[in-house]
């Protein structure tokens, strides 16, 4: 637990300095070979150089992913706001995650989440790493609580498990 919170003060900070400095990103970007649409492919696409590394999207160029591309044209705005939707997102999958290594103990129902309208609380134990995810409805109005805590630990097939903060109130799909 307090690795995680020396992390989240780190993610905190380094969120401050990316509020300010995403919208000038755009402008180092170079066109260089790596993945897209979230790992599923390689192109030539604007990417940030190495040392920006911690602002980019390690699985996906500045341009974003199908569903981002089809509603965007790809411009200098529609960059700004990729690398805002996802912030961070190097900074959380490099030098905050957890490697993927060891046998995870699971409590609770793994397959919860606001697209299934499947509820409930989820919990993953592994090596000093943990993850904490809840999806609660409320009531009638079409929204639940989305909150996970912790690392992504359950996804198995990464080799890193991305840090996570996300505490959201989500439409039900």
């Amino acid at each position: 637990m307090i690795r995680w919170l020396i992390y989240l003060l780190a993610l905190f900070v380094m969120s401050v300095i990316a509020i300010f400095i995403t919208p000038l990103l755009p402008l180092f970007a170079r066109p260089r070979l790596g993945p897209i649409d979230n790992n599923h492919g390689q192109a030539v696409e604007p990417r940030l150089p190495h040392w920006l590394s911690w602002f980019d999207t390690p699985d996906n160029s500045l341009l974003g992913d199908a569903s981002w591309k089809a509603c965007h044209d790809g411009g200098y705005g529609s960059q700004v706001g990729w690398l805002y939707r996802n912030s961070l997102y190097g900074f959380k999958w490099g030098p905050i995650a957890a490697p993927m290594s060891e046998p995870r103990i699971i409590t609770g129902d793994p397959t919860i989440n606001r697209n299934n309208g499947h509820y409930g609380v989820l919990r993953i134990r592994m090596a000093g790493y943990w993850q904490w995810k809840c999806v609660k409805p409320i009531g009638r109005t079409g929204r639940c609580w989305m909150i996970n805590l912790g690392w992504m630990l359950d996804d198995a097939d990464q080799k890193r498990a991305l840090f996570m903060f996300s505490p959201r109130l989500v439409k039900l799909r």
